[in-house]
């Protein structure tokens, strides 16, 4: 095994680890006109703060790899071949990166207990390789290369879930130009590849739930060919296996999927986005598995990875969207019936954001944000200044 060791050394980030970006006067106002803004925004964020991280970051994770409370980031760098590991101090800030090497062009990632040992582990998309690393963590603070695991010609994302219910956490993982793949996990950080399932339409992004009541885990994926206007769920058995998949109309060319009960009824809802076609798109959820033909959100330019939770203190849920090629990311307040309220709330950020995720990074109930800027090399902290509290996020 190859062992990446961690310095825990608490300290604060060196300059050369962060810098402050001023957002302010006239350039502020600028760049607002430039997004749309007809509305004016209320102060949710704190001024941004960034981190450097390695050539084309493709994909990040909020999570607490080391059981200390708060989260962690991981940020995959695909032209890199690394992973940067940002360890949280807690206050909203994070220590200098640790990096690992991974394998060819690392395009996604998922975390979870692999192993059984109540310590987060790390799958790695090698999009180049055509197969997964899995990385163990230690309680030492290191992380040991455990495996590689073939899974078929250029894989883009990965979920994790437990899809035979034997309390073992299983692999999804989507292959660039029509397959779902499912690796069923042993509880040692080994798995075996189970099922391939014909997913035409060129799989992107997707996101996992039990989305039809049955107590097995369901796969919704979105699609991004360019003339491809749906997308599908892949609902479970229970044993590890998948149904025929339900197409379900709308979303247009999407590169991102997530869910969140947008509409308040205690179901699960799905929301995609077109960064081609500069719309977002909204399934509402009956819990029996299905759902409303897409309603559309309006959207800014590029829109990609979303966010979904109460951002504006009003206890209904909004979502946050990260906007490729408008460099900015929006707030869509919800009017907590599925809808959203047009215009909505600009907010300018660097240019090209990429992958975007929620989590409480300074402990004070709210949910700030990270965002990976692609052509900067750079990692985004937004922290939420202090008002009412948001619940969990959906990320």
């Amino acid at each position: 095994m190859h062992a990446f060791r961690l310095n825990h050394k608490i300290r604060r980030p060196s300059q050369q680890a962060f810098s402050i970006i001023l957002l302010l006067g006239t350039a502020t106002t600028l760049l607002l006109n430039a997004c749309g803004q007809s509305r004016s925004a209320p102060d949710i964020f704190a001024l941004p703060v960034t981190y450097m991280v390695g050539k084309k970051p493709a994909a990040l994770k909020a999570r607490d790899m080391n059981n200390d409370g708060f989260p962690d980031i991981l940020v995959c760098n695909s032209a890199s071949n690394t992973v940067n590991f940002f360890e949280a101090l807690g206050d909203g800030t994070f220590k200098q990166s640790f990096t690992m090497n991974t394998g060819r062009e690392p395009v996604a990632l998922e975390t979870g207990d692999f192993n059984g040992d109540r310590i987060q582990d790390i799958a790695i998309s090698n999009y180049g390789d055509g197969n997964l690393s899995i990385v163990l963590g230690q309680k030492d603070g290191v992380f040991k290369l455990k495996t590689n695991v073939k899974v078929g010609r250029l894989p883009i994302a990965v979920a994790a879930g437990d899809f035979n219910n034997d309390e073992k956490l299983d692999l999804a993982v989507t292959l660039r130009f029509d397959k779902l793949v499912i690796l069923l996990g042993k509880g040692d950080g080994n798995f075996k590849l189970a099922e391939s399932y014909k997913a035409p339409g060129t799989p992107a992004y997707m996101t996992v739930g039990d989305f039809n009541s049955d107590k097995n885990l369901d796969i919704a994926i979105a699609f991004n060919a360019v003339r491809v206007n749906f997308i599908r769920i892949f609902y479970g058995n229970g044993d590890g296996t998948l149904k025929n998949p339900v197409r379900i109309e709308g979303g247009g060319q999407s590169s991102f999927i997530a869910q969140h009960d947008v509409n308040q009824d205690g179901k699960i809802d799905l929301i995609s986005s077109s960064t081609m076609k500069d719309v977002i798109k909204v399934f509402l959820g009956d819990a029996r598995g299905a759902f409303t033909r897409a309603q559309d959100a309006a959207a800014e330019k590029g829109p990609e990875y979303i966010v979904a939770g109460d951002f504006t203190g009003d206890r209904i849920p909004d979502l946050v969207v990260a906007n490729r090629r408008d460099a900015s990311v929006s707030v869509l307040e919800g009017r907590g019936d599925g809808t959203f309220i047009f215009p909505h709330f600009n907010y300018p950020v660097g240019a090209n954001p990429r992958a975007m995720t929620g989590a409480d990074f300074n402990d004070d109930g709210l949910t700030d944000l990270a965002i990976l800027l692609y052509d900067r090399q750079r990692l985004e902290i937004l922290l939420r200044k202090f008002g009412s509290s948001s619940p969990q996020l959906e990320s």
